[in-house]
């Protein structure tokens, strides 16, 4: 199941507004960015991989915030690997509890910044203001 969460307009007094897809099977990792986002962006949220793929087709976010490990088997290598593939240029930050030595894997597969878990408001601000 796809959820939507449109808390503002993606235009707000004329002014833009990036879009951020959300992906993680965890409600609490998914409302956690939300707080931290939505008062400066529009949040897609997709709670697997195939969902965020869809929702990703669909919207044409700015940027993907997703998580590594995911319940279905399905993670966030497969997710990276599939952007990629339909938008050379998309703008991928992986947000995961793995080892940083483990997450490098991930910068190798394409995508932009990768984040350890937990997350730090201003580094997920500053890898957000450095692919946009």
């Amino acid at each position: 199941m796809v959820e939507l969460v449109m808390e503002n307009n993606y235009y707000e007094k004329g002014e833009w507004r990036m879009k951020v897809l959300i992906v993680d099977d965890e409600l609490f990792a998914r409302r956690t960015l939300e707080r931290i986002l939505s008062d400066d962006a529009e949040i897609i949220e997709a709670k697997d991989c195939y969902d965020a793929y869809t929702m990703y087709e669909v919207f044409h976010p700015d940027v993907v915030i997703t998580d590594i490990m995911m319940k279905g088997g399905i993670g966030g290598d497969w997710l990276i690997d599939k952007l990629l593939q339909l938008d050379e240029h998309a703008k991928i930050i992986v947000c995961s509890g793995r080892q940083k030595t483990d997450l490098l894997k991930y910068k190798l597969m394409g995508a932009k910044y990768c984040i350890q878990k937990p997350i730090k408001y201003q580094e997920l601000w500053d890898c957000i203001d450095a692919v946009i």
